[in-house]
């Protein structure tokens, strides 16, 4: 078995395993919530609860871009979830798993995409206007609407540099192997 397939447990290695969780995480919140409004019309009796649940999230926690079907460009991050990042989530949960050194590129591909994606969405949350959504959100719930939107920030922003450092570590090593043969 060579170092970078060997299986070293997920316990012994606590970055691997906080990133295994946020994917793993996300294939159920991507299937059960974000993606929900894409769903087609015809299956929405068997997915009425989680439908339901959209509404109820909605009309409780008041998140405007949720809200409005009408938010192209919010709309087309749902798409590139659904298509892009849920293939991900689940290649890259099973990668960290298995020790996969080549998820780290992957990732930092993943991490900045997220980042750029997240970025609108918590400007529309913090500066938006009143008129700009669906209906009223008073800074409360703004605040916690930014305190729900921000960690689906920072967390891929210390996953793009934790990766990025791992493959400038393999890209070194390769060099230096390179050279000394």
């Amino acid at each position: 078995m060579t170092a970078s397939s060997h299986r070293v447990p997920l316990t012994a290695r606590p970055k691997d395993l906080a990133m295994f969780v946020y994917f793993l995480v996300h294939i159920p919140a991507t299937v059960l919530m974000d993606v929900v409004p894409l769903y087609p019309s015809f299956i929405q009796a068997l997915i009425k609860p989680l439908m339901d649940l959209q509404v109820w999230y909605v009309e409780n926690l008041r998140d405007p871009l949720m809200a409005d079907r009408e938010l192209i460009w919010f709309n087309t991050f749902l798409h590139m979830e659904a298509l892009i990042q849920l293939p991900i989530f689940i290649y890259a949960a099973w990668a960290l798993y298995n020790n996969k050194r080549s998820v780290a590129l992957l990732i930092c591909v993943y991490a900045a995409h997220v980042i750029t994606t997240v970025i609108p969405c918590l400007t529309t949350v913090a500066l938006g206007k009143s008129t700009d959504f669906p209906f009223d959100v008073s800074s409360n719930q703004r605040t916690i609407l930014l305190s729900m939107y921000s960690p689906w920030f920072f967390f891929p922003l210390w996953m793009l540099v934790e990766c990025f450092g791992r493959v400038r570590s393999y890209e070194q090593a390769g060099i230096s192997s390179k050279k000394t043969k």
